[in-house]
């Protein structure tokens, strides 16, 4: 186990000072009084137990105990000034907004309306970070998280951004060959792909009506993004969350089969810590999320 360090400002403290040799121009490089500088020096004299400094009318000097830590520490003072260095010449996170949310909302929605949010919050850079993973948005660096799930996570505020919604949907190739039969025989004859775990489908064919005695066997996926890409090739029908489908049937590429689309109990939405919404430019993104899941709803 790795041995407690002494105070950081006191290492901070004493290497200034060694640098510069003296304790006012120490005190003026970072920014606090001659006696904070002092003060911090005998206190890691007092952890160490050896003198670091000899103070003489006409200046200080450095001890033998003083120069073997100055020249033990300037090393790690070097790299660390390198390495944020680097980051230095990055623009300032100050008009940076993280979201971390799943790559089918990231595909489905958000990257499809970037133009428009470049245009309307010029302002402010947006990062997508796509992940399976229940962010921690209490120690991770991200501003604010779009989840799938029903909500009320511990930890975090949460507000439902879309209703939830399961639209029967397939590609119009699928449905031209089916057309001159009913409903049923649709359902019954086509392959069904099942997305959730407790089946979407048996739910719908209650609402709808159908019997699904006899029917084909279904593809499970339990993928949004792999899901959608099996509808658009024509590989059967699914039940799919209302705000991925949208500019899918805006642009024809899936029709609805039905009208009998389902509430779930899952759905799309915001999750961010309590201290989140202080920054203005978070305030900015949630709203523009608000308003664009609003359009199509």
């Amino acid at each position: 186990m790795p041995r407690p360090l002494p105070p950081l400002n006191a290492i901070r403290a004493f290497e200034t000072a060694a640098r510069h040799l003296n304790f006012s121009r120490a005190a003026e490089e970072l920014g606090v009084t001659q006696g904070a500088i002092s003060k911090q020096v005998i206190m890691l004299e007092d952890i160490i137990g050896a003198r670091l400094f000899e103070r003489r009318p006409g200046g200080l000097s450095l001890t033998s105990e003083g120069r073997a830590l100055n020249e033990a520490i300037s090393p790690a003072f070097a790299t660390l000034g390198e390495a944020f260095g680097r980051f230095s010449r990055r623009p300032p996170r100050s008009n940076i907004c993280r979201i971390s949310t799943l790559a089918s909302f990231a595909g489905q929605f958000l990257i499809p309306r970037l133009d428009a949010f470049e245009e309307q919050l010029p302002h402010i850079e947006l990062e997508i970070l796509t992940s399976d993973r229940l962010i921690d948005l209490a120690r991770e660096e991200v501003d604010l998280s779009v989840r799938y799930g029903p909500g009320g996570w511990d930890g975090v505020v949460s507000t439902e951004l879309a209703k939830g919604i399961l639209t029967p949907v397939c590609a119009p190739s699928l449905l031209t060959r089916a057309s001159a039969r009913d409903l049923n025989s649709i359902v019954v004859s086509s392959r069904r792909i099942q997305l959730f775990s407790n089946n979407e489908w048996r739910i719908w064919a209650d609402a709808a009506g159908i019997n699904l005695d006899g029917a084909k066997n279904t593809f499970i996926i339990e993928d949004f993004v792999v899901g959608i890409k099996a509808v658009l090739a024509g590989q059967g029908l699914a039940l799919l969350p209302e705000i991925l489908v949208r500019e899918h049937l805006a642009d024809g590429r899936m029709v609805q089969f039905s009208e009998a689309a389902i509430e779930w109990g899952q759905t799309y939405h915001i999750a961010h810590t309590p201290n989140t919404e202080r920054r203005a430019i978070v305030r900015d993104v949630i709203d523009w999320l608000k308003n664009e899941t609003a359009k199509g709803a």
